[in-house]
């Protein structure tokens, strides 16, 4: 093999290593209450495990009623966007991950319309020590 090869091959091997590094520790509970296009409110909870998998948990207040709903699953981080997490069993539902919070994104991963909050604050870490 001639030098240009040799360079090459390493380059190339260099940028698909890139690729494989590990995504942020995203793992631990995010909480927090989101808006409702058809309820008083819905008090959220996502759990992200070291495994990745996930547990949606939230209550929809509607007409002094409470609705519970709670969807597990697995998520993967999105190919195309380094901070965008897929849920497996959700349906429209990605996640944009910051280190203190995750905000509820729509299926292709946009963000929701100015001036509405779909956060969910952090408020327990599940790293490993």
């Amino acid at each position: 093999m001639n030098m240009k090869t040799i360079a090459v091959l390493s380059i190339t091997a260099l940028l698909s290593a890139c690729s494989l590094l590990p995504k942020k520790d995203v793992s631990g509970t995010y909480q927090g209450t989101l808006p409702c296009a058809d309820c008083e409110k819905i008090a959220a909870n996502i759990v992200l495990n070291n495994d990745k998998t996930y547990e949606y948990n939230a209550v929809f207040f509607k007409n002094t009623e409470k609705y519970p709903f709670i969807e597990t699953g697995t998520y993967e981080w999105d190919s195309q966007k380094n901070d965008i997490i897929k849920l497996s069993n959700s349906q429209n539902l990605t996640l944009h991950v910051t280190d203190n919070y995750i905000e509820l994104y729509d299926a292709e991963g946009n963000p929701p319309g100015s001036g509405i909050n779909y956060r969910l604050e952090k408020i327990k870490s599940s790293k490993i020590n």
